[in-house]
């Protein structure tokens, strides 16, 4: 399971990261539509791997979750 953990940590951390992209890219602009279908993908993915009930998921990728709420800086 810790393994995976990482793997989810990356999932949110890519989506908190390319949301801070789009908030920068109009939405006219070619980029924005499929970066726009990743950051999704990416933050369901790693938002379901939350719901674990082993610590890594429950509580080291919480605080992912926070970042990618838009409760951190980007």
């Amino acid at each position: 399971m810790a393994r995976l953990c990482h793997l989810a940590g990356l999932n949110l951390g890519s989506a908190w990261m390319l949301e801070g992209i789009l908030s920068k890219l109009s939405v006219a602009d070619a980029r924005h539509k499929p970066l726009a279908e990743l950051a999704s993908k990416l933050r369901q993915a790693g938002l379901e791997s939350i719901k674990s009930e082993h610590y890594e998921g429950g509580h080291w990728l919480g605080s992912f979750a926070v970042y990618l709420s838009g409760r951190g800086l980007y």
